[in-house]
């Protein structure tokens, strides 16, 4: 028997209506979505131009186009909104898969080649974003601890190759991390004062992306093989592969 309280079937013209309230407020997160990353394309922007010190939520709502208001609709206060950006940006350098595309595992020097050239093209075309990277990563506990845990993470991947690539050292991990650190500053510094500082002394030498990338490279290549790394793969840093210790006869002439 059929059950006497079933509901009626809703009629075309209410189930019209509900469809049409679900797609307004879809419409409405849409937009809603849209408007925030508005305002943090804007925020990528000021902080590249200004600074995370400079930097003012009239700048960002400014810059996006927006009412003032509209900003803390979305997000709390700048810090957060600075530290969503720098975050996204970070991320970047943790996609091996994309930065590593086509090379094979033990091509050690293209490896390197191709995180040194993410890193300098975001040195060279994002100097300011680099610079707030080290500002907010000082002034934000928050963002310094997620900062420095995706750059021990990269690291982490030579740490765990040490064994491998030298089982004779017979390393500890300890010391395979300390080894790792200190070869993980060739070139740290030097971006910082070629791209930000812009220091006259290094500007003298214009170099591009990739004769930047391929500079640091041989010298951590140097670094940690001890050896140059093949002739034919070397493009811009030939000059590079002669630095080499002379006799001692030619010292004593």
């Amino acid at each position: 028997m059929l059950n006497a309280t079933r509901k009626k079937p809703m009629s075309s013209s209410s189930s019209g209506a509900e469809r049409s309230v679900r797609g307004e407020a879809g419409r409405h997160s849409a937009r809603g979505e849209a408007a925030r990353a508005r305002l943090k394309e804007a925020t990528a922007r000021v902080l590249e131009r200004l600074g995370y010190r400079q930097m003012r939520v009239a700048d960002v709502t400014r810059e996006a186009g927006v009412a003032t208001g509209l900003f803390h609709h979305y997000f709390p206060d700048l810090k957060t909104a600075t530290i969503e950006v720098l975050t996204d940006f970070m991320i970047r350098f943790e996609d091996l898969e994309s930065i590593e595309s086509g090379i094979a595992k033990g091509d050690w020097y293209g490896r390197s080649l191709a995180h040194n050239r993410l890193v300098v093209q975001s040195f060279a075309r994002n100097p300011g974003t680099m610079r707030c990277m080290v500002q907010v990563g000082d002034e934000e506990p928050e963002f310094g601890e997620i900062w420095r845990a995706s750059y021990y993470r990269r690291l982490e991947l030579l740490v765990r190759a040490m064994p491998r690539l030298f089982p004779s050292a017979g390393l500890s991990d300890a010391e395979a991390r300390l080894v790792t650190r200190i070869l993980a500053g060739i070139g740290e510094h030097v971006l910082a004062e070629y791209y930000i500082l812009k220091v006259p002394a290094l500007r003298e030498l214009d170099l591009d992306e990739e004769q930047m990338a391929e500079w640091i490279t041989v010298m951590f290549h140097r670094a940690l093989f001890l050896e140059n790394p093949p002739p034919a793969r070397l493009r811009h840093a030939v000059k590079l592969a002669e630095m080499r210790r002379p006799r001692r006869d030619v010292l004593e002439a």
